[in-house]
């Protein structure tokens, strides 16, 4: 395993180039009417076509906007983009607003989630059809639940200077670099759910034939009094086919095998379910996951992949060039989802684990991290919590403040080396966190559901409140237009046709070709 000090980092030329970490955001967020329900309208027209506009498509739903930013080397900037892209968004939704919280909001029926439509072209009716599949097999109401992904990368020089220091490829070493970070992240990433997880508890129609063990908040919300982020737990992002699925970051060779080994396997269930019904497709294959964006993590080692490729071939013939952070709950405080704060944090977690020692996770260890997943998203915030580490039983307030305390320096040397804005940016981020620790209250999961407790209000009515706030807070501000959005979304509504146009081959063989590319 490759490790780097921050003694090598400091003597070496790379230190500078820790101003150039790439960041880009990808953000969802529900569209609802003006009663609070989950729209029944299609994709908005000033907002282009879901399938070829590169910076506003939907997710699961037709109603779950995803909005998609550049990379940018400046997190100012790259939240600037954001919020200039939110914007535009709220000019084109008249009657309609954004739902600013990752559960959704009251969801009367499953058939009031309208399955994300993409047109005619094959490429659109892949999508399709697999968004058809993760309803067949998960339900529409857990493909409801919104969340932010961080995508994070070293500048290509300071990879390449770390390859020169320890005389080795740098394609091998991006390679180690970024499964090193997500063995680690899966180690301390729990640390960023304690902290800003935003999700305590769900509308009761979130749960509706769906068995839980949460508690009853009011006559219509569900909770659990310590939790941080239940769309981590249970009821969200899990799947039992997944459960033992174990996918090893150990190497990218065995990452490959695991995940090609899911994409090839039959699941017995989903074989019940069948591809067909009344001629119509209703799922891509029956495989543990369709495809690779199917399989859930906190983390992904990822590459950017050209269309109608297969992203594990492309990721294991060129490698890793970011990972993809997938746990950030929507902070509910602000309009874009997510504060220069949190990304700050992010950062220093995402370092840490680079600059601490990543040793291989046995079968063992990968069960114990689950179990402390499972803990901290259902249970952290509870007095003397306990998880299971490496070194042994220890409560999440005690080892929450080992991590802290060991960022310190990695912060210290970031405030020394790096331009921001401000004095001390990081060595402040990472006191103001100690603090949240000493009292979890003032975790973003405390502080949302004691307001909602204080208040005597239900979830439906505080984001509500908040969606209007948000939607007048979008009106009252202007883009810098240095983005003309209204006529890239435009072009992509030619971009659409034009596939549909060039439609060359029938779906069904399309498929075929494009399922037989794993070996």
């Amino acid at each position: 395993m490759i490790r780097f000090s921050l003694d090598e980092i400091k003597k070496s030329q790379a230190a500078s180039e820790l101003n150039f970490i790439n960041r880009g955001i990808e953000k969802e967020s529900l569209r609802i009417d003006s009663s609070g329900q989950i729209s029944q309208q299609v994709h908005p027209n000033g907002l282009g076509a879901a399938l070829t506009n590169p910076y506003i498509t939907t997710d699961f739903s037709e109603a779950l906007l995803e909005l998609v930013t550049p990379t940018f080397t400046s997190a100012s900037d790259c939240l600037k983009f954001l919020s200039d892209l939110h914007i535009f968004v709220n000019q084109n939704l008249e009657e309609e607003s954004l739902w600013p919280l990752s559960m959704p909001c009251l969801i009367e029926s499953e058939n009031d989630i309208p399955i994300g439509y993409y047109g005619k072209s094959n490429q659109g009716m892949m999508k399709t059809i697999y968004r058809r599949g993760l309803s067949n097999r998960y339900g529409s109401t857990m493909q409801a639940i919104a969340g932010i992904h961080y995508n994070f990368s070293f500048s290509d020089k300071f990879l390449k200077i770390l390859a020169e220091v320890k005389s080795t490829n740098q394609k091998e070493l991006k390679n180690e670099v970024y499964l090193g970070i997500a063995r680690n992240f899966r180690r301390y990433g729990w640390l960023y759910l304690l902290l800003y997880g935003a999700s305590p508890l769900a509308n009761k129609s979130f749960a509706k034939g769906r068995k839980n063990n949460l508690d009853g908040l009011n006559a219509e919300d569900l909770y659990k009094q310590h939790a941080t982020c239940l769309r981590m737990g249970d009821l969200g992002y899990i799947s039992k086919a997944q459960d033992k699925l174990n996918i090893s970051y150990n190497s990218l060779a065995e990452y490959g095998n695991d995940l090609r080994n899911a994409l090839k396997t039959t699941y017995k269930d989903y074989k019940k379910l069948g591809e067909f019904v009344d001629g119509e497709r209703i799922q891509l294959n029956n495989s543990i996951i369709q495809i690779e964006n199917e399989y859930y993590s906190t983390i992904r080692p990822k590459r950017v992949c050209p269309t109608g490729e297969r992203p594990i071939n492309v990721l294991e013939e060129k490698g890793i060039d970011y990972v993809e952070l997938r746990c950030i709950d929507l902070n509910p405080n602000s309009f874009i989802g997510i504060t220069e704060q949190q990304i700050y944090f992010l950062d220093l977690l995402i370092l840490y684990s680079f600059f601490t020692e990543s040793p291989e996770i046995t079968e063992s260890e990968s069960n114990e991290l689950f179990k402390t997943h499972k803990t901290v998203v259902n249970e952290g915030r509870m007095p003397n919590a306990k998880i299971e580490t490496l070194t042994g039983e220890v409560s999440i307030k005690e080892e929450a403040i080992r991590i802290l305390k060991g960022m310190e320096e990695i912060a210290s040397f970031m405030d020394d080396e790096v331009s921001v804005e401000g004095s001390n940016v990081w060595s402040d981020n990472l006191e103001y966190q100690k603090k949240v620790i000493e009292n979890l209250e003032y975790s973003l999961s405390g502080s949302l559901l004691k307001e909602i407790q204080d208040r005597n209000i239900t979830y439906q009515e505080y984001g509500m409140e908040l969606s209007n706030l948000h939607k007048k807070q979008m009106s009252d501000l202007s883009m810098d237009n240095k983005y003309d959005f209204a006529a890239i979304s435009k072009e992509s509504v030619e971009a659409a046709k034009k596939l549909e146009k060039d439609h060359r081959v029938e779906f069904e063989e399309y498929l075929k070709d494009f399922l037989s590319k794993i070996s």
